[in-house]
């Protein structure tokens, strides 16, 4: 039994290290036909969040994947027009099963020794924790003479990726492209994508500092 645990161990180490992306599933909601290209968005950070740090460090990603799909980030919210909200979060979940134990054992036909062989000869339960990390964007249209009470929601983004590794700081950024993969777009339902580390759009916001 402490074999397979070092075995299980093992495998789990090389899964989560030899990660090269991630499976995005994302839905949008629109109701417009499309954001023009050149649009300005205002990318809100809520300062009473329990992370306003990362929170900070994601808004600079976003801008950078609005200059990306040739959108202007706006220093100025009232000389945008759209303002982008987001929300990240991470949940947990346990799965349990069970497995076949393979190890060798010695073999016998009849009264004759027929050697070793190699196979399973019980079942061992097994437990794995995975983590849904969830984004979600909003964007508002806005006129610049009126309150934030007059915005209206014109699109709204989610995506979600189910791993065994947490490192939220890695995986927001396949969030992020996801989302812009469908940016303004209705996609009528849940959409699955590949993301992968070679993707110059993950290139380009991981090398953000």
């Amino acid at each position: 039994m402490k074999n397979l645990s070092l075995i299980l161990f093992a495998v789990s180490l090389c899964v989560s290290g030899c990660t090269s992306g991630y499976r995005v599933h994302v839905n949008g909601f629109s109701e417009i036909d499309q954001i023009k290209q050149k649009s300005s968005f205002y990318v809100s950070v809520d300062p009473n969040s329990e992370n306003p740090i990362f929170n900070k460090e994601i808004k600079a990603r976003i801008e950078e994947l609005l200059k990306w799909y040739e959108y202007v980030p706006a220093a100025d919210l009232n000389k945008s027009d759209y303002r982008l909200t987001f929300q990240a979060s991470m949940d947990s979940h346990q799965t349990s099963g069970f497995t076949p134990f393979y190890r060798p054992y010695m073999g016998f036909h009849g009264e004759y020794w027929s050697g070793y062989h190699f196979g399973y000869t019980t079942y061992v339960p097994y437990y794995d924790t995975y983590y849904d990390q969830r984004l979600g964007i909003k964007v508002f249209a806005r006129d610049p003479n009126t309150a934030l009470a007059g915005e209206k929601v014109v699109w709204v983004g989610e995506a979600m990726i189910s791993t065994s590794g947490e490192d939220f700081r890695r995986t927001i950024n396949y969030l992020l492209v996801g989302c812009f993969q469908y940016f303004g777009a209705d996609t009528s339902r849940q959409r699955s994508l590949i993301v992968t580390e070679k993707d110059p759009r993950i290139i380009r916001i991981e090398s953000l500092k």
